[in-house]
């Protein structure tokens, strides 16, 4: 061998080597053994196939979602029903609702009524929640009105914390911030800061 073909045997390799190692198409054989369960077969996997990730199973936000299930024999995507509402707060937060709503919502009480349970709506939640200001009842619905739904959208902001988008019926579209906790192994609202959407 002369000194000009050991000098090429190292390119010749390398250029072997970078040809052979190229090309996004590639297989590798993966050959079973006789013993194996997939038997004596041969597979291959594609080098440049993606790993698909894992879903990942949120079972709060799954709750939310079938809060607006329907019940069997509509039509309807997505329904919500006044009659369950009891049991999607806590109890501590249907009493907060009860309580601003009876200052900013339809009232019977004078003015000088108005202002002491206002006083005492603010001595009693301010440190709990934020307070509302006006007439709200829970996703911005309307006092008892009948409600159709067009759409919902879920997102998670943080544990148990979810934005909660939803379009009802006759143009009302409303971002829900939801905020949830456990009670006896059941999911709970415990709180629902809600802007009205243009």
């Amino acid at each position: 061998m002369d000194t000009m073909e050991i000098k090429s045997l190292p390119i010749a390799f390398l250029i072997f080597c970078i040809m052979g190692c190229t090309g996004s198409n590639r297989t590798i054989p993966v050959l079973a053994s006789q013993d194996s369960q997939f038997g004596d077969t041969a597979k291959s996997i594609k080098t440049h196939d993606p790993i698909q990730p894992v879903a990942k199973h949120d079972p709060a936000k799954e709750w939310l979602v079938q809060i607006f299930d329907c019940e069997h024999g509509t039509q309807e995507k997505y329904c919500y029903n006044l009659a369950q509402e009891d049991t999607l707060c806590t109890a501590r937060f249907k009493e907060f609702l009860h309580d601003s709503n009876e200052i900013y919502g339809p009232t019977n009480l004078t003015e000088a009524e108005l202002v002491e349970a206002e006083s005492r709506y603010k001595a009693k939640w301010a440190k709990i929640y934020s307070l509302y200001t006006q007439e709200m009842w829970l996703f911005g619905r309307g006092n008892d009105d009948p409600l159709h739904v067009n759409s919902i959208e879920v997102k998670e902001l943080s544990d148990n914390r979810y934005t909660l988008t939803i379009d009802f019926a006759d143009h009302i579209k409303t971002m829900n911030e939801v905020q949830l906790v456990q009670e006896n192994n059941a999911y709970r609202i415990d709180y629902c800061k809600t802007t009205f959407i243009d």
